[in-house]
């Protein structure tokens, strides 16, 4: 049986065929919960899938083809798709030669397509003569459909090729050196201090830019503007209220040069459902506000002694190889190195761009079907497929949207309210997909489980330390202020825009995530002791309670 998936055929779930044809499916928590609208399935998500094949394809990947995926109510499940022996053994030597590049000098090759990426993102809006967000509004009905149209089948084809194709080789680069690890320590890196000491101490975009808001916290500060920021909780209000005083519009003028560069970023950074930015600039007050309590950025002192430790156990631990595969060894650390910095320089110049591009055109379309009477409210946008838009674009106003919308819109409101399954499958397989693609451990894992730890949540990966805390548990990232200082966050995953909030909690347990998740990189960078992947740790714990992370073993425990 067919189980449907908003009307889009290519990820119906065939309930008998295909936990056969790939053994098992995982449930991507990550980036799916909560579920992902039909618009981006259609749109952004294909493209990714494009992507990861495009690129295990390109590099010849011995052991698969890229990712499948399936919607199971509203949820995406994802697999790998595995070749056989002979297919391994024929792709073997072309990879070797395909991966040479990333392995010899991948910050280069990185420079020069993410150049390509952000050339492609400007050009696409200079040929059309749009420079603030508002100008999309100038755009005649067919001049929006072909932004749209191009949007789609070039801008976000090519940006899923480069992004995937960076992600497959550093992740298997990465996959690489854990399994050098694994043969020649004995031990599992993944729960490993000594080898998440190697993968700390890095800088990336990201970090660049959170520094960016944290120069606009202090910034406010200098200008006597805390009392303002402190007192007006309502952030839409906090903006008027800056604009009344010169040192207010002074600060106001520095923050909004900063989104014309930076403000390319949605809420959720895999989606066309939450505002960006440009769009909503007081959403980028929250952060500021957290970093209001920092009196230096602590992230530069922190990195200072990440990197003396990692400098002092690169020493230690190349000393323990033996001399015949030090060399080897030392080259693949290298790489993996780069491929963990890669792994949080690319969403600014991948995931923000890209998804706040495709929010941007989709909004506006939502705008003016919701004017001319094809649907109710322009966010309802985001339940229509491309095919739909295209159908009223030029007939504006004269084709009816509503039944589409009101029928995905009630199976996505529906799936809101479902806990999805960890897999579907054979779960003895998992290590066996996850090992045959490392790509996968970004949206899903299997707990490592050791009974003899007596845990209450085992994870997949963990950064070093052990804390004890209030938990508090966050489902969506428009909550984070919720956060207090010290306090555990528990979350299904992180992405860059929960960003903020690792400059005050104390630890953090996520349900998805591997080796090379945000929540789990991030944790390192901050030297906050954390626990990825535990599956259920949004379902066994309650905001209030107390809990241990042992980030040394990767497990939690739940203390009353």
């Amino acid at each position: 049986m067919l189980l449907p998936a908003y009307d889009i055929t290519f990820y119906e779930f065939d309930e008998e065929q295909d936990p056969k044809s790939y053994g098992v499916l995982l449930c991507d928590v990550v980036h799916g919960k909560p579920p992902l609208t039909p618009l981006y399935i259609a749109v952004g998500w294909y493209w990714y899938y494009h992507g990861f094949r495009s690129a295990a394809e390109t590099l010849h990947l011995p052991t698969t083809k890229g990712w499948d995926s399936r919607f199971i109510k509203g949820y995406p499940y994802i697999t790998a798709i595995r070749t056989t022996t002979e297919e391994a053994k024929e792709r073997e030597p072309i990879f070797r030669q395909k991966i040479k590049p990333f392995i010899e000098d991948f910050e280069k090759v990185w420079q020069m397509e993410k150049t390509k990426l952000m050339n492609m993102y400007q050009e696409s809006k200079e040929s059309r003569g749009l420079t603030e967000w508002k100008d999309i509004k100038k755009l005649s009905n067919i001049e929006l459909l072909h932004f749209f149209l191009d949007y789609i089948f070039d801008i976000n084809r090519k940006e899923g090729e480069i992004h995937m194709i960076f992600m497959m080789s550093s992740y298997y680069i990465s996959g690489l050196f854990q399994q050098m690890w694994r043969e020649m320590f004995g031990k599992e890196p993944s729960v490993d201090s000594s080898f998440q000491t190697l993968m700390t101490g890095f800088d990336s975009q990201l970090f660049r830019v959170d520094k960016e808001l944290w120069r606009l916290a202090h910034q406010a500060k200098k200008l006597a503007l805390g009392q303002a920021f402190q007192a007006t909780e309502d952030n839409e209000q906090l903006l008027m209220v800056l604009n009344e005083s010169e040192a207010g519009r002074k600060w106001l003028k520095d923050y909004y040069e900063f989104l014309k560069k930076h403000g390319w970023r949605c809420e959720r950074m895999q989606e066309y459902c939450t505002p960006c930015w440009l769009e909503k600039p007081s959403l980028g007050i929250p952060s500021i506000k957290t970093l209001m309590a920092k009196e230096s950025y602590t992230l530069d002192e922190e990195r200072e002694r990440l990197v003396r430790q990692r400098e002092e156990a690169e020493k230690e631990i190349v000393s323990k190889v033996p001399v015949e595969q030090r060399e080897w060894f030392r080259y693949l650390m290298k790489a993996a190195q780069h491929g963990g910095y890669w792994s949080e320089d690319h969403t600014y110049y991948c995931d923000f761009y890209i998804a706040a591009i495709g929010r941007w055109i989709a909004i506006e379309f939502g705008r003016r079907f919701a004017e001319t009477g094809s649907i109710d409210n322009p966010e309802d946008i985001v339940f229509l497929l491309p095919d739909d838009i295209r159908k009223a674009a030029i007939p504006m106003g004269r084709v009816n949207l509503r039944p589409y919308v009101e029928r995905r819109k009630k199976a996505w409101q529906e799936n809101l309210t479902i806990e999805p399954l960890p897999f579907y499958g054979d779960i003895s397989q998992a290590q066996d997909v996850l090992r045959s693609d490392p790509t996968l451990s970004a949206a899903s894992q299997v707990p490592i489980v050791r009974e003899e730890l007596k845990a209450d949540l085992y994870g997949t990966a963990a950064a070093p330390g052990v804390v004890e805390g209030i938990a508090r548990v966050i489902i969506e990232v428009d909550k984070i202020a919720e956060l207090k200082p010290g306090e555990i966050l528990v979350a299904p995953g992180t992405s860059p825009a929960w960003m903020s909030a690792f400059s005050v909690i104390s630890g953090i347990i996520t349900d998805g995530g591997g080796m090379m998740s945000h929540a789990l990189i991030i944790a390192r960078e901050y030297g906050i002791p954390g626990v990825v992947g535990c599956l259920e740790g949004t379902t066994k714990i309650k905001t209030g309670q107390r809990v241990k992370i042992d980030g040394n073993l990767g497990v939690v425990h739940i203390l009353d």
